[in-house]
């Protein structure tokens, strides 16, 4: 024996205050609910992550999110799930120039029988109603084009206004 057991061999142990004891349990039991609020804030953000990335949360989007074990981050996610082929790489886009619109438009004219430098019809209705600003220019377009246009098929039960 050394000691510091020879010092205190003699006295009797003495039990911990019972205050003391309740306040060590309930540090305890709230110990376990904060790792348990950690676990699953850490679980929510991982799933933020995912949806930010883009993976679908159903099909092999799921089995993804389950069997991803790499860094957190919507970025990293992007790029295993391209790798594994889950989401596609986003394709180059080529913008097409004004030449190439009008020449489709020529080319299309030909074969219409029309110019072809104008916009078809019903683009340009199409265009006109996602321009309008109220309900009422949108059914002003629609009397418009029904009695002017007849061939795009656009017409109206109401009189004319």
């Amino acid at each position: 024996m050394n000691d510091f057991d020879e010092q205190y061999e003699d006295e009797p142990q003495q039990a911990l205050d019972p205050n003391i004891r309740k306040q060590l349990r309930e540090a305890e039991k709230t110990r376990k609910e904060l790792d348990s609020l950690r676990a699953e804030l850490n679980a929510e953000k991982r799933e933020v992550q995912f949806t930010k990335a883009g993976i679908p949360d159903s099909g092999i989007g799921e089995l993804f999110r389950k069997a991803y074990d790499g860094e957190a981050n919507a970025e990293a996610i992007r790029s295993a799930a391209e790798q594994y082929g889950i989401l596609q790489s986003p394709a180059p886009t080529t913008s097409s120039g004004d030449s190439e619109l009008e020449a489709l438009r020529r080319a299309q004219g030909a074969t219409i029988g029309t110019s072809g430098a104008l916009p078809d019809p019903g683009q340009e209705f199409l265009s006109k109603v996602k321009s309008a600003s109220s309900a009422d220019e949108v059914l002003e377009l629609v009397r418009q084009t029904a009695n002017s246009n007849p061939e795009l098929g656009i017409w109206t039960s109401r009189a004319s206004f």
